[in-house]
């Protein structure tokens, strides 16, 4: 994710715009057209055609033929290879319509990636499997933690890419004990990592100065500064500032210090992700604030935030394995737009509306709620969300930031419009992504991983510019 410090606060998570990404490869006054995309290409290259040919000339007069020229796999390839000074075009066979994404996401089960099937489990448990899902009990005795199960989920469609190549995936899905499905979507989990990454980012903004005056003034800004700190949230605090302080120290890719990029964010304290102050344990409701994408004036609550409860929620006491039958059970309420992909396919619609579609807010609620339990005796040890690895980060953001699609409205012309990848598109490419690669090089859900390999997500989740 790029964040482009020019524009406000509602402007950091919109999706790119097309005119936007032909700028940055077409040095022209006014709209660029596909005739200047064409003239671009002859001239100096730097642009792609998502073909089998490379041909841009071949794509844009739609003389391909789809069965024997595209290659999603060479075109995964291709992406990776790209630097920053390319641009890739996709074909119109790319192309997933927004009137039909919720048909392919809620309705068409062959295009999600199940983890609960005869595959996984054959491959984790021998020959002998039992039927339907694995029950909670069995989940835990088999330590059914979801970096196993993903792994060996997706690592079977990287072994099965030559013939799964051209499918499209837009999720995968496991049943709870209850029965209902859930869905979590690869570019929803980034996007939700992301967010998780943005509120960290506001809070580096925001608490510094708020902790200063609370050690000045020894008193909590909770309570107006009224109600005096103990000693030990005056270390807890003085500890914070201090690495807090040190992460801004660190030079970014970017060129400069991160505390260079964090000043200039257009932030305040609803930016935050708040929780409420229950004591947390395992199948508790969590009551958590968490900052929209998008967001509208702000002066107004309205759209700046949602507010929605956590439930099962895998909180447990450190060297407790109930974790591993736990986590497949936790859900959110989040009010989002991304409810409308609930569906009615149990037969009635109070079911549908049961099923869990995770949405990026509830992921980057349950990432924060894991980071905020680390160190204490009871934690988060396991969630069922993929985070990204670099390599993937840079693949996705190379499907944002530098890949448009042209597409032909009326077949009996040859004019080509063009427009910036939709979600479920980029959703699809994801999903290449790993069948080329397979998991460990695309995904952990292990964050350990990163602290035994000293990466930290931040420094590539999100970027400025």
């Amino acid at each position: 994710m790029l964040i482009n410090l020019d524009q406000q606060r509602g402007d950091y998570f919109a999706n790119g715009d097309v005119t936007e990404i032909l700028r940055k490869f077409v040095k022209k006054e006014g709209p660029i057209t596909v005739v200047d995309l064409r003239e671009k290409s002859e001239d100096k290259g730097g642009i792609i055609a998502g073909i089998r040919s490379g041909e841009l000339s071949q794509l844009l007069d739609f003389e391909y033929d789809s069965n024997r020229d595209i290659d999603t796999m060479q075109l995964v390839e291709r992406l990776d290879r790209m630097d920053d000074t390319e641009l890739m075009v996709l074909p119109p066979d790319y192309r997933i319509r927004s009137k039909d994404t919720r048909k392919i996401v809620v309705y068409n089960l062959d295009s999600l990636v199940n983890l609960d099937s005869a595959i996984v489990k054959r491959t984790l448990l021998g020959d002998v499997i039992p039927r339907g899902p694995l029950s909670r009990k069995r989940k835990e005795k088999e330590e059914w933690n979801p970096e196993k199960v993903l792994r060996t989920a997706m690592d079977n469609l990287h072994e099965r890419k030559d013939t799964l190549k051209e499918k499209t995936f837009v999720g995968y899905k496991w049943k709870s004990t209850d029965g209902h499905a859930h869905i979590v979507s690869l570019y929803r989990s980034i996007m939700g990592a992301e967010l998780r990454t943005f509120q960290n980012f506001a809070a580096y903004k925001l608490l510094i100065p708020t902790f200063r005056k609370e050690l000045r003034l020894g008193k909590s800004s909770w309570s107006g500064y009224r109600v005096p700190l103990t000693s030990e949230d005056k270390e807890k605090k003085q500890e914070k500032v201090a690495r807090y302080e040190r992460h801004l120290k660190k030079r970014r890719k970017e060129g400069s210090p991160l505390f260079h990029y964090i000043s200039q964010l257009d932030v305040d304290f609803k930016d935050l992700i708040e929780f409420d102050r229950a004591e947390p344990r395992s199948g508790t409701v969590r009551h958590v604030r968490v900052p929209s994408r998008s967001t509208t004036d702000g002066n107004k609550e309205e759209g700046r935030f949602y507010k929605f409860k956590l439930t099962q929620v895998p909180v447990f006491e450190r060297g407790n394995s109930g974790a591993s039958g736990y986590v497949w059970e936790v859900r959110g309420t989040c009010p989002c737009p991304d409810i409308e992909y609930r569906s009615d396919r149990r037969g009635k619609p109070y079911l549908g509306q049961n099923e869990e579609v995770y949405c990026a807010h509830e992921i980057a609620a349950l990432h924060s709620l894991r980071k905020k339990l680390e160190n204490k005796e009871f934690n988060v040890p396991l969630l069922p969300f993929v985070i990204p690895t670099q390599e993937m980060m840079e693949f996705t953001d190379k499907l944002r930031y530098q890949t448009i699609l042209v597409e032909r409205h009326d077949p009996n012309t040859v004019r080509a419009s063009k427009r910036v990848l939709n979600h479920t598109e980029i959703e699809r490419l994801l999903w290449a992504k790993v069948m080329r690669a397979g998991y460990e090089q695309c995904f952990t859900t292990d964050i350990g991983v990163f602290k035994e390999r000293k990466i930290n997500p931040q420094d590539y989740l999100v970027r400025f510019t």
